[in-house]
């Protein structure tokens, strides 16, 4: 599919990452990496989406990502996981969307950055409570925004232009066998998205 054939979308919904950074991360600031390098899990819940007449209502899609670099200079690499419950149209929308190939919000920030390793179906398990959200592969990734020191509270932020909450990741591991990290009690951040195609 491409930005051609593609019908009008819009998703919009939950957003959740964390990564290798120092809290609060310095790109929401437009700062490069605190340690010269950024990876991490990010992850999107689609609470209302359609790609033209194919729903896309309470989908998962996950990110990890690796940036050598300033990520608004340098490519980052990026794999992706969408729900193994989409429909083969929903993973196909789905796909489009993410890998920018259909245009739209995404593509207009990040085709010049992101590329896209691989995309594939995955067993995603989401928990969602109010700023505090959890996200699994099992035996492959874990992504949860939390406190490890409660007395803290979490820290109001802007990301750039969208509110969001920082706080601290109480889990941010990848490992695939070929990649692995593991960069929990780092930055992580709760907000909301608002994606649409260009029609």
């Amino acid at each position: 599919m491409t930005l051609n054939s593609a019908p009008a979308w819009r998703i919009a919904g939950l957003y959740f990452e964390a990564c290798n950074c120092a809290l609060v991360c310095p790109c929401y600031s437009t700062q490069p990496p605190t340690y010269g390098f950024c990876e991490g899990n990010c992850a999107w819940h689609v609470q209302h989406g359609h790609f033209g007449a194919t729903a896309l209502d309470g989908l998962n899609v996950i990110m990890v990502q690796r940036c050598d670099g300033f990520m608004r200079e340098t490519h980052w690499q990026c794999w992706f996981y969408i729900d193994d419950r989409a429909t083969p149209e929903q993973f196909d929308a789905l796909t489009g969307i993410f890998s920018l190939r259909v245009g739209g919000h995404l593509a207009k920030t990040f085709s010049k950055l992101w590329e896209v390793r691989r995309v594939e179906p995955a067993a995603i398990a989401m928990k969602l409570d109010g700023w505090q959200h959890r996200a699994t592969v099992l035996g492959r990734l874990g992504l949860a925004v939390g406190l490890l020191k409660p007395e803290a509270g979490p820290t109001l932020c802007r990301v750039p232009n969208t509110p969001g909450v920082a706080a601290l990741a109480e889990e941010d591991w990848f490992d695939d066998g070929a990649m692995q990290f593991d960069h929990r009690g780092k930055n992580a951040l709760t907000t909301t998205f608002a994606y649409h195609s260009d029609q």
